[in-house]
């Protein structure tokens, strides 16, 4: 059936011959008689013929006067077949819009995606696509970054963390109890052998060192007369005025009174010391730690006065993690760094390491023995310390970034590299590792001087390959 008949009855088309014999006069016998045109129809009246308002006059044939009603006829027909023309634009429109998510397949088979992809609303497909060999050589190249392979000095070292403690601490104490007179130094003070630190009052020493005196200056006066004594007895005893016993008595008091005089300068002694007693020397040269009593307190001889640490030498202390415990072994180098004295480096070596782990972060403690005697600095205890430490040490040696390494054979060990040739290409080299440290491995064999390797790769990596260098790193030793 035709789309366009669809709803509407066909109608025969209009016999204009027909309606042209209708209006020829008749003679009676239903024969058609052609009329003159010059004589009038007898017994028929002539009349205009009267026309419609909106239709215009009928001129010289009446052939024409059905030709209105055709056109509207064709015109209605137009109408139609516009509508349907914009229903199908419509629907088409529907279907470009929504098919390719709906209805991908309805849309390609009458199509749609070619519209589409004309008018920029779609882009083409990958499988539509013609790829070249030269476009496929050049997805193969893979952009990387090398690294040049350069003979050096390999050192690793330990960082760490810690504190500045000296070397021996001293607690000092009066001798005797007392009150504190005076204190001339504080915390963090440098103090030199025999400076005196702290007194106590010494009035009580100061009169038993006059009293001393004193007896001291009597015996000696009795002891001088003894002798005076003697001398004369000694005249008489010569002249035979008197008797031996008589003189060996004498002599004897002379003998007592020389006793008492050392007995008196003893006392002066004793005195002298206990006056000494009230004064607190250093015994090194050291530096003040803590300082535990104050002017006027009163103190016994278990009472600690001070602390006092040996500046000569300073012990760093610092804390090892369980996984770098084997790392570390006495006598290593260590270099160590404080915030005081920024780009002056102290040097030293392990001296002890700590039987046992201790405390919550499960540390082993390191002693590092530095010697102080830096003209730049002097280490006090107390002080922050950045310590590294030299747990491995190779002259003229192959080190590589641990990023170089890649594991081809899937056996767990990472012992092969991409070198790359002077043509670029990427070729699978089994290389034999040395010392491994965080961050970078000793190369013993598989790699020369000056050769390239792969340090990082934008894609996967394979044999062969060919690879574009981006950028060639330069090792710093």
């Amino acid at each position: 059936m035709n789309a366009f008949n669809f709803g509407f009855k066909k109608k025969k088309p209009v016999d204009f011959s027909k309606m042209k014999d209708n209006l020829k006069p008749s003679n009676g016998n239903g024969n058609n008689v052609k009329p003159d045109p010059e004589e009038p129809k007898p017994g028929f009246t002539q009349k205009p013929i009267e026309q419609a308002p909106s239709q215009a006059p009928l001129k010289d044939s009446p052939k024409k006067q059905p030709a209105p009603k055709i056109v509207r006829k064709k015109a209605g027909l137009f109408r139609y077949l516009l509508i349907l023309i914009l229903l199908a634009i419509f629907g088409f429109g529907l279907l470009l819009m929504f098919g390719p998510k709906y209805a991908p397949e309805l849309v390609q088979k009458v199509g749609g995606d070619k519209i589409l992809e004309a008018l920029h609303l779609k882009e083409p497909a990958l499988e539509d696509e013609m790829i070249t060999e030269e476009e496929e050589a050049i997805e193969e190249l893979v952009t990387v970054r090398t690294y040049r392979v350069i003979r050096g000095d390999f050192i690793d070292v330990l960082p760490g963390m810690g504190n500045i403690k000296g070397d021996r601490e001293v607690e000092l104490r009066f001798p005797v109890n007392g009150l504190v007179d005076s204190i001339n130094f504080y915390e963090g003070d440098l103090l030199r052998r025999g400076d005196i630190i702290a007194t106590l009052e010494q009035k009580d020493a100061l009169l038993k060192l006059e009293y001393s005196k004193s007896k001291l200056k009597t015996q000696q006066v009795a002891e001088k007369a003894a002798e005076k004594k003697l001398e004369i007895h000694q005249t008489l005893f010569d002249e035979g005025i008197i008797i031996k016993p008589k003189l060996d008595e004498v002599s004897l008091e002379r003998e007592g009174a020389k006793t008492q005089v050392t007995s008196a300068q003893k006392e002066v002694e004793f005195a002298l010391a206990e006056l000494d007693k009230t004064y607190l020397y250093s015994p090194i040269d050291s530096v003040m730690g803590s300082r535990d009593v104050e002017v006027g307190e009163f103190v016994t001889s278990n009472v600690k006065i001070a602390s006092l640490y040996d500046t000569a030498t300073v012990v760093a202390e610092i804390g090892i993690i369980e996984k770098d415990i084997n790392r570390v072994a006495l006598g290593q180098k260590a270099r160590i760094t404080v915030d005081t004295y920024p780009g002056v480096e102290f040097e030293g070596q392990i001296e002890n390491i700590a039987p046992i782990i201790e405390g919550k972060s499960r540390t082993l403690t390191v002693k590092v023995r530095l010697k102080n005697d830096n003209p730049k600095g002097t280490l006090l205890p107390g002080m922050f310390a950045r310590i590294w430490i030299s747990v491995y040490e190779k002259k003229n040696t192959i080190k590589l970034p641990s990023s170089c390494l890649y594991d081809l054979d899937n056996n767990g060990e990472f012992d092969s590299v991409y070198a790359v040739t002077d043509e670029n290409i990427a070729n699978a080299t089994s290389v034999k590792i040395g010392y491994v440290s965080t961050d970078y491995v000793e190369i013993i064999d598989g790699l020369r001087e000056g050769e390239q390797v792969v340090s990082e790769a934008m894609a996967e990596l394979k044999d062969k390959v060919k690879v574009d260098v981006i950028e060639v790193q330069e090792p710093a030793f």
